[in-house]
């Protein structure tokens, strides 16, 4: 078996258990905190200045194709840290969703756009109270932190937009509030930092 393929089975299998993992801890403490009593309100009057930009659902969802990208750059041990790390973010940030459950500021939108279905989808599958940190923030963080180290020009300056691009995307479709976004960078940072790359006395790519 190349060792290309290997790779592609590798990511495969970390990525099913990854989203079970997802699907688990953050649908488990949505649905268990749909009904709580009392809601954390962790947003400043003056976000509610921030426009609505229906087209900005698009970059929003264009995380799961940046998913795709460590499947790409990393070999078999970068893959095995980045999933490890993005777990470990996972469950920290299910814990934090259960002790600090959050109330969205921001009223849903309707949209008659050709954007509607896509904000149909997200109203369906997430509930406005596993807010802060912003695991979208997280995730994102941790794969585009992964991928600078590998990158260079133009494709590192791309990625690092693309990453802005979301940071932005969350606050324009009115999902997170800014200090879910400083929550999940910093979660992200904490979890780089303290989920070390054990191989990086090795040639790896993406680990380190």
């Amino acid at each position: 078996m190349s060792l290309a393929r290997r790779n592609f089975k590798l990511y495969l299998y970390l990525g099913v258990l990854l989203s079970a993992l997802f699907a688990a801890v953050y649908g488990g403490s949505n649905w268990f905190n749909s009904d709580r009593g009392h809601y954390f309100q962790l947003y400043f009057p003056w976000e509610f200045a921030i426009p609505f930009v229906p087209a900005m659902i698009l970059v929003y969802f264009s995380l799961q194709l940046l998913f795709l990208l460590p499947l790409l750059h990393c070999d078999r041990n970068g893959l095995l840290v980045l999933a490890k790390r993005m777990a470990v973010a996972i469950a920290v940030a299910g814990i934090i969703f259960l002790l600090l459950p959050t109330q969205l500021g921001f009223a849903r939108q309707q949209t008659t756009s050709i954007y509607a279905s896509f904000y149909d989808l997200l109203y369906t599958l997430d509930r406005p109270h596993n807010l802060f940190p912003s695991l979208h923030v997280t995730l994102a963080t941790l794969v585009i932190a992964t991928l600078l180290r590998q990158v260079n020009g133009m494709l590192r300056w791309l990625y690092i937009a693309w990453l802005a691009l979301l940071y932005l995307s969350v606050l324009l479709v009115h999902q997170h509030h800014v200090l879910d976004i400083a929550g999940g960078i910093l979660l992200a940072m904490l979890v780089v930092k303290r989920v070390p790359d054990p191989y990086a006395s090795q040639v790896s790519a993406c680990g380190r």
